[in-house]
């Protein structure tokens, strides 16, 4: 019992480091299984590509580079879906480090679909303002966005045609590593023009964001690398989501199963010398 209650740390990283490493050298084939705020997002992708296929989706960027592991996934597993759908996609950045890491995501599957740049979808870069940008998306799109980041002048971009303002926009999608959710598009965009919103998160924000599920602001969201990977298993694409739930899965129920060792031994020895 001494010798379990004094067990030395280095044995607790070994394992940790085993529930890391042998996932990833060996496929468990662990199962994950879509929750109703990640189908949700699914089906209402499936249900504006039927009922409403000529609006295009406005797709928003606010994270960096250091929430690209949680935040990359899903991003690529949303432009998979709606490219494969068909769905024209415009792309906005709320963060300046997002540029770099949304666009060429964004080429990259555009032509994997072969969608092509202009007509089916477009990148409009990064505007400044936080909130104000959303405020000002609701009046005008070309007056906030008056040229994309090759230049390219609004007008001149037939994907964007008849979209005037974001009530245009069949559907909105944010990927936030922040507070652009909550403080940004549902005070100043949702709430105000009623639109279509959903969006993907960090694992550490996605509880805050529940009681806009219920109060139907947000149709569905993606919560961190188990969301991501969740919706990977929908759309029947598994990518890196996928792959990294199992080792952090399995790393769960060690340090799980390590508290309930450390809890038993401890009661127990209590139980030993009387104090229980």
């Amino acid at each position: 019992m001494e010798r379990l209650i004094n067990i030395d740390r280095r044995i607790i990283f070994v394992f940790v480091f085993l529930g890391v490493a042998i996932p990833l050298l060996v496929d468990i084939h662990l199962p994950i299984k879509p929750t109703p705020t990640v189908r949700s997002v699914y089906d209402e992708i499936e249900r504006i590509s039927i009922e409403d296929p000529d609006r295009p989706v406005l797709v928003s960027f606010s994270y960096g580079a250091s929430t690209v592991p949680e935040m990359v996934p899903m991003t690529r597993a949303i432009l998979r879906h709606l490219f494969s759908r068909g769905r024209k996609v415009v792309g906005i950045c709320l963060w300046p480090e997002a540029v770099g890491i949304a666009q060429p995501i964004m080429d990259e599957l555009a032509a994997e679909f072969g969608m092509k740049y202009g007509t089916d979808y477009a990148f409009l870069g990064y505007k400044p303002g936080q909130h104000a940008v959303v405020l000002n998306l609701g009046q005008s799109v070309a007056g906030t966005f008056p040229f994309d980041t090759a230049g390219t002048a609004i007008g001149d971009l037939p994907v964007l045609d008849g979209a005037k303002n974001l009530k245009d926009f069949s559907f909105v999608f944010d990927f936030a590593a922040g507070d652009s959710m909550e403080f940004w598009w549902i005070p100043f965009g949702q709430e105000k023009h009623r639109f279509p919103f959903a969006g993907g998160c960090t694992a550490v924000m996605a509880p805050d964001l529940y009681p806009f599920l219920q109060s139907k602001q947000l149709v569905g969201l993606l919560g961190g690398l188990a969301g991501a990977a969740e919706y990977e298993t929908i759309i029947g694409v598994p990518g890196s989501a996928t792959a990294g739930m199992e080792p952090q899965s399995v790393t769960h129920l060690i340090i799980i199963l390590f508290i309930l060792l450390g809890n038993t031994v401890y009661f127990m020895t209590r139980r030993r010398s009387g104090t229980v």
